[in-house]
């Protein structure tokens, strides 16, 4: 009575549009819940036998989240067939992130001495080929994201080997986090995160709540206290950046726009900066706290439960812990 194939892709495409439309990501994260409490509750047991110590615990928590961000990107399969324009700038966005991601994973694989595996002729070539086929295929059939994705792949393991300049860990993963969750947003269709038009409250309040830890990030890390800005002046400037950011807050729910999302991180970062500037101390454990925090909604936003886990580690072996109370002081 009825064609085996067109029932068979009537379901497959109703469990597209059902992925597409409801909040699978949240799901997923509530699904790996015991293992998050798992990590939670032996945290510092797995830490120790790790041998990840307060010296060398952010570089490589850094190391293994953008590895695992590198791995994401190139197996679980975007669909550039979902691309709504013909010049999208997505694929080259993609390229980009891949490329950063590699150049730093690349440099701390031979500073953590990772690399001394590849001593092996074979193992080295087999590991080059299969990185290379991985980037192949993450991009088929659409010839231009092949070449890019072989060409950020390739141009990432060179720069990365021969860049001798070090950078900040935790600025760097941040960046790299903070750019790939603005490009969920551009096409949440070609991640499976979504569907743009149609993203559900709590799409929008996990891309918002990681946009608003990437941009603490920075703030708490490179802004200084001084304690210098008129009383009166201060409070005016708050509450300017407030009524902009409520007035950004609720185009941002109207529009789903990837510029009105820009507009209303840099918003909430020149509040959390204008605070910190008028405060005699800065909230210095809110920094390394908020990267954890980071991590662990990033993690769940790409739905890649290792990210998430590892910021769940840090959080445990953190000597300070935050409460609300800390972030509201902020706003």
């Amino acid at each position: 009575m009825f064609d085996d194939f067109s029932v068979v892709t009537t379901a497959v495409s109703s469990f597209n549009n059902a992925a597409l439309l409801g909040p699978y990501f949240f799901a997923t994260a509530l699904l790996s819940g015991p293992l998050f409490y798992f990590v939670f509750l032996y945290g510092r047991d797995i830490l120790a036998r790790l041998n990840w110590n307060n010296s060398n615990i952010e570089t490589k928590i850094s190391f293994w989240s953008v590895f695992c961000l590198v791995c994401w990107l190139l197996i679980f399969g975007g669909n550039y067939a979902v691309i709504r324009d013909g010049i999208s700038l997505l694929p080259i966005m993609i390229a980009i992130v891949l490329f950063l991601s590699i150049v730093y994973v690349t440099k701390q694989a031979i500073k953590l001495n990772y690399l001394s595996v590849f001593r092996d002729r074979k193992v080295k070539w087999a590991s080059g080929l299969l990185l290379l086929v991985l980037a192949f295929f993450s991009a088929k059939p659409d010839l231009c994201g092949v070449l890019l994705q072989l060409s950020a792949v390739i141009c990432g393991v060179i720069v990365g080997s021969r860049l001798h300049k070090s950078f900040s860990d935790v600025s760097v993963s941040t960046v790299i986090f903070g750019f790939m969750t603005t490009l969920i947003l551009m096409q949440p269709e070609y991640f499976r995160f979504g569907q743009l038009g149609n993203l559900t409250i709590i799409h929008l309040a996990a891309l918002l709540i990681t946009g608003f830890l990437a941009t603490l990030v920075f703030v708490v890390k490179y802004t200084n206290a001084r304690a210098k800005i008129h009383e009166s002046a201060y409070i005016k400037l708050k509450w300017l950046a407030r009524i902009s950011g409520i007035l950004a807050l609720v185009l941002f729910a109207l529009t789903e726009s990837v510029p009105v999302f820009i507009g209303l991180l840099a918003v909430v970062g020149a509040s959390e900066m204008l605070t910190i500037y008028h405060s005699k101390k800065a909230p210095e454990k809110l920094s390394k706290q908020s990267w954890a925090l980071l991590l662990v909604c990033f993690g769940t936003l790409i739905m890649c439960p290792v990210i998430t886990c590892l910021g769940i580690l840090y959080l445990t072996q953190a000597s300070e812990k935050i409460t609300p109370k800390d972030f509201y002081g902020l706003l």
